[in-house]
C-alpha cells in the first residue's frame, strides 16, 4: 500500500532515514508537489536530490508508490495534476482503469475533476463525495498551495502520513 506524507509550511521534511524506509515499502515510483512543482520519478535517488531542494517555508504532499493497478511507470506516479489540482492516494478505488492508468488516476481524472467541475473545490457536496468514495483510502490535495487530507493520516515528526507500517521494518 502506498505512503502520502503532507509536509506543513515550517515543518522540516521527513530525514533520508525515514525516506528510504517508505521507499523499501513502496518502490513503484516517486513524486511530490509542491504549490509551484509536479516531480515524478522511478528513482529514489534523483527523487531525494529534487525533495531536498523544497524550502520549509513550502507545504508539500510526498508519494510513494506501490503498484496494484497500472504499469510501474513514470506516468503512474502520484501526485497527478489537472486544472491547478494535485491528487495523491494510498488505498483502492474500485472504478474500471483504462489505458494503463491506475485506480487513483482514473478516480481523479473521471470522477473527481468531473464533480469538482459541477460542485465546485470547496463545496460541502464534492466533500460528501469524496467521503462517500474514500472508505479505507486516504486523498491528500493541493490547489493554490492550500492541502486537504481525506482520511485518516497519522501526526509523526511535524508531518502526517497516510500510514506508518513502512516504520516497523526496522523495529
Amino acid at each position: 500500500m502506498c505512503v502520502i506524507i503532507v509536509k506543513p509550511v515550517g515543518i522540516e521534511l521527513p530525514d533520508r532515514n525515514t525516506l528510504e524506509r517508505a521507499a523499501i515499502f513502496n518502490p513503484h515510483g516517486f513524486g511530490f508537489c509542491t504549490g509551484g512543482k509536479l516531480f515524478k520519478t522511478l528513482s529514489f535517488r534523483v527523487f531525494v536530490k529534487e525533495l531536498y531542494k523544497i524550502d520549509i517555508s513550502e507545504s508539500c504532499i510526498i508519494h510513494f508508490r506501490y503498484a496494484t493497478t497500472g504499469s510501474v511507470k513514470r506516468a503512474n506516479c502520484h501526485p497527478f495534476e489537472a486544472n491547478g489540482i494535485y491528487f495523491a492516494h494510498n488505498g483502492v478505488i474500485n472504478v474500471r482503469t483504462k489505458n494503463d492508468m491506475t485506480d487513483s488516476e482514473t478516480f481523479f481524472r473521471d470522477y473527481f475533476i468531473p464533480a469538482v467541475n459541477q460542485y465546485g473545490y470547496n463545496s460541502e457536496i464534492l466533500q460528501l463525495f469524496i467521503n462517500s468514495h474514500s472508505g479505507f483510502s486516504r486523498f491528500a490535495m493541493m490547489k493554490n498551495k492550500e492541502i486537504s487530507m481525506y482520511g485518516d493520516f497519522q501526526k509523526f515528526e511535524g508531518c502526517y502520513y497516510s500510514n506508518l507500517r513502512f516504520l516497523n521494518l526496522y523495529y
